[in-house]
């Protein structure tokens, strides 16, 4: 890493560390990954519902927030940082489109750092090791993780997203599904058998199309950020109910949900992402 991509890493996490509680991907108890799995069952109602509520509001269904929901309000700038950027450049290009269909709000991948409000750092072990050090108990089992600058009202202001840059390309790519999603506003973990890139210890190296429903749902105009939590996952019922019906209704290997769960008037076509179709 050049000295300055260094100043950089160490920096911003120094500015991270003194935010909200980080969120991580974490491995399977005893340190081990499982084999990844790249399944994209569409939930029922139920168990999205079940899910939903898990990851806006927290692990343990914790809905005495401040807050009902946390998300976005502004384009969003993103930013990578380090040496693998490039690598991965095209990849966070695809997530960022989806996002931006998917939440109604721009997602813009930056040249460089001024404007940008979510960075991604690829940071060197010596520095990943020391940062999460202080964030969790049980820092052998974060593989990467988020911190998020949010308002009281639950409007993210900021984000950073930190990666060690010594994983394989499969583990970032996983990491980079999982994190991007703290990023936007779900701060909870799904059940693992729920088929989903937020979930812990079974890598998903890209959005399923449970993610992508549950964005949509997170964003849709009907859940407001001065509901409390129980009026926010009673609008969620809504919007679920209305959307996975749809998208089961165009089931099929060549079906593609963004037809359904677009919000913005733009070409339906994302960026290609190495490792297949997102």
């Amino acid at each position: 890493m050049h000295r300055r991509q260094a100043l950089q890493v160490i920096l911003a996490l120094a500015a991270a560390l003194a935010w909200s509680a980080a969120l991580g991907q974490q491995a399977r108890p005893g340190g081990a990954r499982q084999p990844e799995v790249q399944a994209d069952r569409l939930a029922t109602i139920q168990v999205l519902l079940q899910n939903f509520d898990a990851m806006a509001f927290g692990d343990a269904g914790d809905r005495n927030k401040w807050t009902a929901v946390q998300r976005w309000r502004e384009p969003v700038r993103v930013v990578l940082i380090g040496e693998r950027a490039d690598e991965f450049r095209e990849d966070v290009r695809a997530i960022l489109a989806a996002f931006d269909l998917l939440t109604g709000i721009p997602f813009t991948l930056a040249d460089g750092d001024g404007a940008a409000n979510l960075r991604v750092f690829f940071s060197e072990r010596e520095y990943y090791r020391t940062a999460v050090a202080r964030s969790f108990p049980r820092p052998d089992q974060v593989v990467c993780f988020t911190n998020t600058s949010v308002e009281a009202n639950g409007v993210i202001r900021a984000a950073h997203t930190v990666i060690p840059e010594d994983l394989s390309a499969r583990a970032v790519r996983t990491c980079l599904a999982h994190e991007l999603m703290h990023a936007i506003g779900f701060h909870g973990h799904p059940q693992r058998s729920f088929d989903s890139a937020l979930r812990n210890g079974i890598g998903i190296e890209r959005l399923t199309v449970n993610d992508r429903l549950l964005i949509r749902a997170l964003y849709d105009s009907r859940l407001r950020l001065d509901m409390t939590p129980d009026e926010a996952l009673a609008a969620a019922t809504e919007v679920v109910g209305d959307l996975q019906p749809k998208v089961q209704a165009i089931a099929g290997p060549m079906a593609d949900p963004m037809d359904v769960l677009a919000q913005r008037e733009r070409p339906l076509t994302l960026p290609p992402w190495n490792g297949g179709p997102v």
